[in-house]
């Protein structure tokens, strides 16, 4: 289901939250400095939210287009192995001795 599920409850709860808000502006609006300072205070965590997160869509786009992307692999040996060069492998090389 693509939709959210909204209760009575929450709704309820939202509505009252935005009531009071909407009452506290309109005590702003008619000049009190305590509706003014909380007003501010509001909208101003409201920008504060909204900026984080432009950024982190700004940061998660820009990282998108300029990936590059390593895929581990497996080893023989159950380790993992970052790129497929042989020269990389953990461990010392050791010659077999031709006797």
């Amino acid at each position: 289901m693509f939709l959210p599920q909204f209760t009575l409850r929450s709704t309820m709860k939202w509505v009252t939250i935005a009531a009071i808000f909407f009452l506290v502006l309109a005590r702003a609006f008619a000049g009190s400095y305590w509706a003014i300072a909380l007003s501010v205070a509001v909208v101003s965590i409201l920008v504060v939210l909204l900026v984080h997160a432009a950024f982190f869509v700004f940061v998660v786009v820009i990282s998108k287009l300029f990936r590059n992307e390593r895929l581990p692999a497996r080893t023989k040996q159950g380790g993992i192995q970052s790129t497929t060069d042989d020269r990389f492998l953990a461990g010392p090389r050791v010659k077999p001795s031709g006797n």
